[in-house]
């Protein structure tokens, strides 16, 4: 019977290891995956940032045509790229730069959109190692919002600053990800009205009808569909 239950403890012994093991491989491909996504998007920024007066959004543009421009936030690790793909609407969801699987993506803009939209809807994810759109947690608190107001898109028709207005938890699913265009100034103050209503909280900016909108969108909450979106007004 002894000799029976150490073998069985000797089996769940090997078990556990071959597990922590497996567990620990995994950890680690995804550790050294992220690395080398890391350094991707520095070569990225190295090429948009030449030391050339704006950045170089052609030089992205030629290295690969699905990208639109490059989003960022002052002071803060949101600072990529910008891709776009109406046919194929999630293309760069598990996507990198490169086309390749990358499990950070690129954040991209919705299908639905044009540059020229009245409410341009960018996504991106919420990553614990700090990357992608994640610091866009810290707007759920009106002191980050104060620390960094304003939202940088640039394109190749050249860079558009865009002052944050409203921070807002909604669902996948919510209304306002269909409001890409405004037909008429009482559906905008309409839209705007209850977003308002809605918000964790809104700064002193007023948007105006044909201010264009920026939002900012990633997964934030404790359901799977929650997410937080961070919405700007384009400055005049």
């Amino acid at each position: 019977m002894n000799k029976r239950k150490k073998v069985i403890r000797f089996l769940l012994i090997i078990l556990l290891a071959a597990a922590l093991a497996v567990s620990g491989y995994y950890i680690w491909r995804e550790m050294y995956s992220r690395a080398l996504e890391k350094k991707a998007f520095e070569k990225i920024s190295e090429i948009v940032d030449d030391g050339s007066s704006g950045r170089n959004i052609a030089a992205l543009i030629a290295q690969n045509s699905d990208c639109i421009g490059w989003i960022s936030i002052p002071d803060t690790t949101l600072d990529y790229p910008v891709m776009h793909t109406p046919e194929k609407p999630q293309k760069y969801l598990r996507l990198g730069f490169n086309e390749k699987y990358s499990f950070s993506g690129v954040p991209f803009l919705d299908a639905r959109c044009s540059l020229q939209s009245d409410n341009l809807i960018l996504y991106g994810h919420n990553l614990k190692n700090d990357t992608m759109f994640s610091s866009l947690a810290g707007y759920a608190q009106v002191s980050y919002s104060k620390k960094h107001p304003q939202i940088e898109f640039e394109t190749a028709a050249g860079n558009t600053l865009y002052s944050v207005f409203a921070v807002v938890q909604v669902d996948e699913n919510d209304e306002w990800y269909n409001f890409v265009d405004f037909p008429n100034s009482a559906d905008f103050d309409e839209k705007i009205s209850t977003l308002s209503e809605r918000a964790l909280y809104t700064t002193d900016i007023i948007p105006q009808f044909n201010q264009q909108l920026l939002t900012l969108s990633t997964c934030y909450g404790s359901q799977k569909s929650d997410r937080l979106i961070v919405v700007a007004v384009k400055n005049n």
